[in-house]
């Protein structure tokens, strides 16, 4: 299976993903730039839960400066290596192969955006990680439309999206 890239410089461009994975549709990776919109533009990016790497490597087509996944799974991340080699990406592109839980525990750099799928998650416990956000930050949750969105003391919710069974939740500093 492939996915489109949407906009931006690679716009058109096609990259691998795996049956065992859940992308992103084209309709919500899309939602989640118009609402991003030029902030996206030199920002340093992370992907968390990263799968085919499809929202970062989006990013990077948008305008973005760095982008770091983290996924958990040795063939998703062989996956988005061979996506960034593809696409001429690897020097904006950097892959973790580690548990999200070790990265919060480990990482020592904010980000302007933070996107998360974690669809596989029953609860998602987002305590600490307006850590991982610079001061004008953004976290984007892509969610089941039938669960709440996570909460975190310290973070506002700014924009929710619906789209059919997929939810999107904006987070900024509280």
């Amino acid at each position: 299976m492939q996915l489109r890239i949407t906009a931006g410089k690679f716009k058109g461009n096609l990259i691998n993903t795996l049956p065992t994975l859940r992308p992103a549709m084209e309709l919500v990776r899309k939602a989640v730039f118009d609402v991003l919109n030029d902030k996206v533009v030199g920002a340093n990016f992370l992907e968390l839960f990263a799968g085919s790497g499809a929202i970062g490597i989006e990013a990077i087509s948008r305008g973005a400066t760095q982008v770091l996944f983290v996924e958990k799974d040795r063939n998703h991340y062989n996956l988005i290596k061979q996506n960034l080699n593809k696409l001429g990406m690897t020097d904006r592109g950097t892959v973790r192969m580690m548990l999200v839980e070790d990265f919060l525990t480990a990482n020592q750099s904010p980000y302007n955006i933070v996107f998360a799928d974690p669809w596989y998650e029953d609860i998602l416990d987002i305590t600490g990680w307006e850590n991982l956000l610079t001061e004008n930050g953004i976290l984007v949750i892509e969610h089941s439309s039938d669960k709440e969105p996570p909460q975190n003391p310290n973070l506002r919710i700014w924009n929710n999206k619906r789209y059919g069974d997929t939810a999107l939740t904006f987070y900024t500093h509280a």
